[in-house]
């Protein structure tokens, strides 16, 4: 009996085992550069606090999509990967404009903006194809001790709707 038993078990294994071949070609990879390049407005701006238990978000968008002024809109650039930034209402987490780059150009988790007196390091919501229209960037503000350990205090989350 216990042969029995144990050749339906080795059988069983052998026929979940057999798996059909894939067919079909993934293609070539997106390329990231191009996905970001052109003209970005913002479309909704959510704040979260991190130090609240229930991480409760507040949707802000009001402060920079009023109706009347023109929101804010950021310019990526492919040659000399260089950024501008058109100001509307609200407060302008994005400096004057720079250079930016990618943490990884293949597989990017953030986007860097180098501007003439600081970094911003933004982590990217997901990856933007050139057939993408949405920009999702989150951005964390921080409080740092004497002893130079930071805090998070608030994460601000911008998504962004590609106009060209």
């Amino acid at each position: 009996m216990k042969k029995v038993y144990w050749t339906i078990a080795v059988l069983g294994l052998l026929i979940s085992s057999c798996k059909p071949e894939l067919k079909g070609e993934l293609g070539e990879p997106s390329d990231k550069i191009a996905g970001l390049q052109g003209t970005w407005e913002i479309s909704n701006f959510v704040q979260q606090d991190p130090n609240n238990p229930i991480k409760e978000e507040r949707d802000l968008s009001e402060f920079y999509i009023n109706g009347t002024d023109t929101p804010y809109r950021l310019h990526f650039s492919r040659e000399g990967k260089i950024y501008t930034v058109e100001t509307g209402p609200g407060r302008n987490y994005f400096g004057s404009g720079g250079t930016w780059s990618f943490d990884n150009e293949e597989f990017p988790t953030y986007l860097m903006l180098f501007t003439p007196g600081d970094t911003l390091q933004m982590a990217l919501g997901s990856v933007v194809r050139p057939t993408d229209n949405n920009l999702n960037l989150q951005y964390e503000n921080y409080c740092e001790d004497g002893a130079g350990v930071r805090t998070t205090s608030a994460v601000y989350k911008f998504k962004f709707i590609r106009v060209s």
